[in-house]
C-alpha cells in the first residue's frame, strides 16, 4: 500500500473504527498530508493494482515476509473497497498504479480528513516526537515543542 505519509492517518482511522480507541495524530510540520498532495504528479498514486498477495509482496524486496502477513490482513482489494465505500473511485493505469478517477490528489486528502473528523481523531501539528517509552501505565512521548513528556494510556 503506497500511501506515503497518509499511512499514519489511515492507521489511526482503522484503529478508531475497529477498536473504538481515541487517537491523536502528531505531525512534525504544520502541513497535513503534504506529500500525498504532490505524489503521483499531484494525482496521488494510492495503491498498486496487483491483487495477489505474493505478487504484491515481491514488489517490495525488503520485508517481503512481513508484508505478506500485513497484506493478508488488509490487501489491495481492501484498500480499493475502503476508498470506494467512501465515494472515491480508483482506476488502474500503466505499471499497475492506481489513482483516483478525478486525477486529483485532493480527492484522497479530503477523504482521509473527512474520516479523521468523523471519527473525532485529534491532530496536533508542529509537534515532533523525539522518543517513545513504554511504561506499566502506558507510553511516554517526549516532544520537542512541549519540553515535557506526555503520558498516553
Amino acid at each position: 500500500i503506497r500511501w506515503r505519509c497518509s499511512r499514519i492517518f489511515f492507521c489511526h482511522i482503522l484503529q478508531a473504527t475497529s477498536y473504538r480507541k481515541r487517537c491523536t495524530i502528531y505531525e512534525k510540520s504544520g502541513k497535513l498530508l503534504s506529500k500525498v498532495k504532490v505524489s503521483g504528479g499531484g494525482r496521488c498514486n494510492v495503491t498498486n493494482a496487483c491483487f495477489g498477495i505474493s505478487q504484491l509482496a515481491k514488489i517490495y524486496p525488503r520485508g517481503e515476509k512481513q508484508l505478506k502477513k500485513a497484506f493478508s490482513v488488509f490487501s489491495t482489494a481492501d484498500t480499493v473497497k475502503w476508498f470506494e465505500s467512501r465515494g472515491v473511485k480508483l482506476k488502474a493505469e500503466s505499471y499497475n498504479r492506481m489513482f483516483p478517477v478525478t486525477d486529483d490528489s485532493q480527492t484522497i486528502v479530503d477523504c482521509l480528513m473527512c474520516e479523521v473528523e468523523k471519527l473525532g481523531i485529534k491532530i496536533k501539528t508542529n509537534c515532533f516526537i523525539q522518543s517513545i517509552r513504554k511504561t506499566e501505565s502506558g507510553f511516554i512521548l517526549n516532544t520537542d515543542d512541549e519540553k515535557k513528556s506526555l503520558l498516553i494510556k
